[in-house]
């Protein structure tokens, strides 16, 4: 069951120094939530023909949900026999794959889905799958080559941890986002062309792969972490999300400090070799405090003369699954 929190004033965030590429300044407004009890932990949003589609790291399902995010169907990406499953639907963390990133792309036959594993356990959650377009078909391929040439391209040392948490596809091109939990963020770019021949079996390594850290905001000493990335078209520029967790090590969770939310333009990346969005990203706040809620995706779904509107996921780390949506106001030149 949802519940839907009708906010007595939204939270509106100033993006002050959030440009895209032609210098135009915005506002987020967030303007509506909901809380769902039957998804757990969702980690990632797509859109399809204005049909709102999400993953779970805690699910081995891809759920299609209606405008006020309640559950229409389900499509199996692995399957898991019963006794893996938890009394409140999520599987156990010991086989859970860890589904963190998902993007739409066409398939040919109409738009599917690429959705990758976080690969922050080895083996266990290093496995990629394409869903095609009428959701018929799910191929399954191992990601162990793929990550462990970009775990020695991003030049991790043993005490870092790897963790692909967004995939966003642009231009032919496909962007993996590395949480920096313990080790840096950073934002891979290959071509879209090598990571299908990758999924389709016939490459095991990829020619192309472009490696960039990024720079985030910090707070009490720990610095935000790249959590999810969605291409804007409209922007040129990937509108991404972040959030700040104060753990002693990857795999134990944290206090949620702050979730921030940006746009990096595509011109950025291409330009910098480090890419400081400390000035890019803006945190969500209420009466002037931050929203503690991990936002974990985003995808913008509409574009107006002078605004955007989109959403929002935040896994909670409770079970549940918080969702918001969001306009983007321009602000002007």
């Amino acid at each position: 069951m949802f519940y839907k929190v009708a906010l007595a004033m939204c939270l509106t965030v100033f993006v002050g120094h959030v440009e895209a590429r032609n210098g135009h300044k915005y506002k987020l407004e967030v303007v509506e939530s909901a809380i769902s009890h039957k998804l757990p932990a969702a980690s990632s949003l797509a859109v399809v023909d204005d049909q709102l589609y999400a993953i779970s790291d805690e699910s081995p399902y891809l759920y299609k949900l209606d405008t006020q995010f309640n559950i229409q169907s389900t499509t199996t990406i692995k399957k898991f026999g019963k006794e893996f499953f938890k009394p409140n639907g999520a599987l156990d963390k010991k086989v859970k794959p860890d589904f963190e990133s998902m993007s739409t792309l066409d398939l040919g036959e109409g738009t599917g889905f690429l959705i990758f594993g976080s690969g922050s356990k080895a083996d266990l959650r290093e496995w990629g799958y394409l869903v095609n377009a009428d959701h018929s078909q799910v191929t399954e391929r191992s990601l162990k080559p793929l990550y462990a040439q970009l775990h020695q391209l991003g030049n991790f040392t043993p005490k870092q941890e790897f963790n692909i948490e967004g995939l966003a596809i642009a231009k032919g091109k496909v962007y993996l986002l590395n949480r920096g939990n313990f080790g840096d963020n950073l934002i891979f770019e290959t071509e879209l062309s090598e990571i299908l021949e990758y999924m389709a079996g016939t490459r095991e390594a990829l020619d192309t792969v472009i490696v960039k850290k990024v720079i985030l905001p910090r707070m009490h000493g720990f610095e935000a972490g790249l959590s999810g990335a969605a291409y804007s078209e409209e922007l040129d520029s990937l509108v991404y999300t972040a959030s700040i967790e104060a753990a002693s090590n990857i795999h134990k969770k944290g206090y949620i400090l702050g979730s921030f939310v940006g746009v990096m333009p595509l011109a950025k990346f291409a330009a910098e070799d480090v890419i400081d969005l400390t000035l890019y990203s803006a945190i969500l706040q209420k009466d002037g405090k931050a929203v503690t809620s991990k936002v974990e995706s985003v995808v913008m779904t509409e574009k107006h003369a002078d605004h955007y509107k989109g959403m929002l996921v935040c896994d909670n780390d409770d079970g549940t699954s918080e969702f918001f949506k969001v306009i983007l106001h321009k602000l002007g030149d």
